[in-house]
């Protein structure tokens, strides 16, 4: 349990990312947890990548609101939602799920606990997709902040 503003605005955050339903559902690499990525185990895709999301907490510097040393602060940042996906398949199917991840993080969604209110304060966007070997990334960018 976080006990921080900083701990918490990441929980809310993830815990919200957590609640995204796709079908299929995807794992989720979180921040600072070991994750191994999926694989086909069986079938013509045998040991070819299976589709999750990564999640990369990116907070901004925080601004002072006020010159009081108890003045309240406004904490902003990124949550960087990445969706990899297994190449050749084109990239309408990764981009979709970037755009499932980006409306769950809807303008204007807030998040409460702690005593602590996320806001996403503008619509996420969805990014060009990056394509490799085996992997097709789509970056889905959600800003957010909190005054605490």
């Amino acid at each position: 349990m976080a006990t921080s503003v900083e701990g918490t605005i990441l929980s809310l955050l993830l815990a919200r990312l957590a609640a995204l339903v796709l079908s299929p559902a995807l794992p989720v690499a979180q921040p600072g947890i070991p994750f191994i990525a999926p694989i086909e185990t069986s079938g013509p895709n045998s040991g070819k990548p299976k589709p999750y999301l990564r999640a990369d907490f990116i907070p901004n510097r925080t601004e002072n609101l006020g010159i009081a040393d108890d003045a309240k602060a406004r904490h902003q940042g990124i949550l960087q939602v990445m969706v990899v996906h297994p190449s050749g398949i084109g990239a309408v199917k990764p981009t979709d799920i970037g755009g499932a991840v980006a409306a769950h993080f809807a303008k204007g969604t807030k998040l409460y606990g702690s005593g602590v209110k996320v806001k996403v304060y503008q619509k996420p966007s969805v990014g060009a997709p990056m394509i490799e070997t085996d992997k097709i990334y789509v970056p889905v960018t959600i800003l957010w902040h909190s005054f605490n």
